[in-house]
C-alpha cells in the first residue's frame, strides 16, 4: 500500500514553500497533514493522474465524517498543495480547478449596542493599572474588530502610520487604528512601562486568551 511518506522531500518541499508565505505553524501543519490523508486515500494513484473526479469522490465521503467548515478547510489545504505541486512542475494542471469551495454557516456575533459599550468602558477604573488596560482593550477590540487572539498577539503600534500587527488565523497583518485607540494605548503602555512584545500584560506576565 502506498504511504504518502513515500513524497517526503515533496511535503517538506511544500511546508517549507507555506512558510515563506507567513502562515502560522498550525495552519501549515493542518496543511500538509490533510494532503498527506489525501494522497493516502489513493493509494495506487500517483500525483499526476489524480483528476477533478478523486478530489470530487474524496470530499463527497469527507462530508458524511466531518463538519461544511472542516470540509473547507480541507478544500483549502488541497488548492494551496496542488498549486505548489504546479509551481514546481510535478503536474500540468490543478485538479481543484473548477471545484468550488464548500459554503457553511458562520454564526453571527452578537452585536452590542452604544449603550452597552459605554458601559463597558464605564467599568473600568482609570486610577488603577488594570483599569486603564481594561480600557484599552475595550477601545481597541471596538475600534479594530480583532479576534481575541489577535487582540494577544499584538505588538506596540507604529505610531507615525496609526497601525498595529497582530497575528492571526490568516497570518500576520496590520490593523489602521483610530485616534481613540491611539490614545487608550499610549496611556496604557506609559501607565505599565511597555514598550516589547507582547504588549498586553497582567500581574503575572503576558495575557492569554485562556
Amino acid at each position: 500500500m502506498f504511504r504518502a511518506d513515500g513524497y517526503s522531500e515533496l511535503f517538506h518541499g511544500f511546508q517549507l514553500a507555506l512558510e515563506v508565505t507567513g502562515l502560522r505553524p498550525s495552519t501549515i501543519k493542518h496543511y500538509t497533514t490533510d494532503g498527506r490523508k489525501f494522497l493516502e486515500y489513493y493509494p495506487d494513484v500517483s500525483p499526476p493522474e489524480i483528476t477533478s473526479i478523486h478530489i470530487r469522490q474524496y470530499l463527497a465521503q469527507l462530508k458524511k465524517k466531518v463538519s461544511a467548515k472542516t470540509v473547507y478547510e480541507v478544500q483549502l489545504a488541497l488548492r494551496k498543495f496542488f498549486r505548489f505541486l504546479v509551481e514546481e512542475g510535478e503536474i500540468a494542471g490543478s485538479p481543484c480547478d473548477g471545484i468550488k469551495l464548500t459554503r457553511y454557516r458562520i454564526d453571527p456575533q452578537p452585536l452590542y449596542s452604544m449603550d452597552e459599550i459605554k458601559a463597558l468602558l464605564a467599568s473600568c477604573d482609570l486610577k488603577t493599572p488594570s483599569g486603564v488596560r481594561d480600557y484599552a482593550i475595550v477601545i481597541v477590540l471596538f475600534d479594530t474588530g480583532v479576534r481575541v487572539g489577535e487582540l494577544i498577539s499584538m505588538s506596540p503600534p507604529d505610531w507615525k502610520n496609526r497601525l498595529v500587527k497582530v497575528d492571526g488565523k490568516t497570518g500576520v497583518r496590520y490593523v489602521p487604528l483610530g485616534l481613540s485607540s491611539l490614545q487608550a494605548l499610549e496611556r496604557y503602555l506609559r501607565k505599565w512601562s511597555v514598550s516589547d512584545s507582547p504588549m498586553w500584560r497582567g500581574k503575572y506576565g503576558p495575557l492569554t486568551t485562556s
